[in-house]
């Protein structure tokens, strides 16, 4: 399916040189998959849209946005102010402001402390996807597992479970790192949004409202055409 878009075969099976235990004798490679440095993105999007003269308000709570004729009401807590155009771009929290069908999903992460001479390098997925891992740098970042729990985790509450924190310490000791005493130091939580289909939601709600969500777990991928999509809606 993929072979006429890329010309070439995307997926090979390869033998399991990472040493992971209880895994079976191969996986499944693709090719294609690379990594990205997520901090040093939203540095490069901050700086590229302050270049453009854009204001970026950080911890402004949004309590409602109204359509207008020819404009949108945006209303703060101690503030309110119109937009010509306003996009709707928080994923699962979209249903905070507008009536759309979109399912937060809460997933749980953990990451180690700098591990000497780490081999493995990569991004790695198990258990349909629902679970993860990657190197940062010298690191470990972990984390899923929200189909142990998917009434708990369908929530927009940040925060940590000992179910779900176990186990992602299992596969970390048991599977991935077998054998090391690692030490993990953080952990915290983020909010997808996810639905019946896998295809993103972007539609305009009014002729000056326009929104962006349910990503599906995949915004790092697909977020910059997302908001390209979103922002051919008002050309």
């Amino acid at each position: 399916m993929l072979h006429p878009i890329f010309k070439t075969d995307v997926f090979q099976l390869k033998p399991n040189t990472f040493n992971f235990k209880s895994c079976l004798p191969e996986l499944i490679q693709h090719q294609l998959e690379g990594q990205i440095d997520t901090g040093k993105m939203m540095q490069q999007l901050l700086q590229k849209v302050q270049s453009e003269g854009i204001l970026v308000l950080n911890s402004a709570e949004v309590l409602s946005v109204s359509a207008e004729v020819s404009s949108v009401k945006i209303q703060l807590p101690n503030l309110e102010f119109t937009a010509q155009h306003t996009f709707v771009a928080t994923n699962a929290f979209a249903k905070d402001l507008l009536d759309v069908e979109v399912t937060p999903a809460r997933n749980q992460v953990l990451i180690t402390q700098p591990i000497h001479n780490l081999q493995l390098k990569g991004c790695f997925h198990l258990d349909e996807g629902y679970l993860y891992f990657r190197n940062i740098h010298n690191r470990i970042l972990l984390g899923g597992a929200r189909n142990l729990a998917p009434e708990t985790e369908t929530t927009t509450d940040f925060k940590l479970t000992k179910l779900i924190q176990t186990k992602l310490e299992s596969l970390l000791k048991e599977v991935i790192l077998p054998d090391q005493d690692v030490e993990i130091t953080q952990r915290w939580s983020g909010i997808l949004g996810v639905g019946q289909q896998k295809k993103p939601m972007v539609k305009s709600v009014s002729n000056h409202l326009h929104c962006a969500f349910r990503l599906g777990g995949m915004g790092i991928a697909i977020g910059s055409q997302v908001g390209r999509d979103l922002a051919y809606l008002i050309k």
